[in-house]
């Protein structure tokens, strides 16, 4: 598996060519959005870390199903704008998570090769 970490500048040419077993392994969520907001990638480091745990995401509206809270905190209008300029590299800090809504987690938003974007999760 080839080394990748959260502020590599490198880190979407990393997570487009390993597989998902691979992704599942990092050490910080990883989560691919489609243009219309429906999750590709959902990790199982995401998965454990936010306590979504085993709950269905792959196929749902990552903005209205799975995390509505980020939709009202303005961090999806953040991301759309910066994708009306071009390719997304932003970092956002949000204070919430499923098991604990006091939880800082950094998120770093890139555009993902094909459309979408890859929303990557740093508790």
């Amino acid at each position: 598996m080839a080394a990748t970490h959260f502020d590599d500048p490198q880190v979407v040419t990393v997570l487009e060519a390993l597989s998902a077993n691979e992704i599942d392994q990092l050490p910080f969520g990883v989560i691919r959005l489609s243009e219309t907001g429906e999750v590709r990638v959902f990790n199982r480091t995401e998965a454990l870390q936010s306590g979504y745990g085993d709950r269905r995401a792959l196929g749902r509206h990552f903005f209205s199903v799975i995390a509505p809270c980020m939709e009202k905190a303005g961090f999806r209008e953040r991301i759309e704008e910066a994708a009306r300029h071009g390719a997304i590299d932003l970092e956002i800090g949000h204070t919430g998570d499923f098991d604990d809504p006091a939880r800082f987690i950094r998120f770093r938003v890139c555009s993902a090769r094909g459309g979408g974007f890859w929303l990557l999760s740093q508790r």
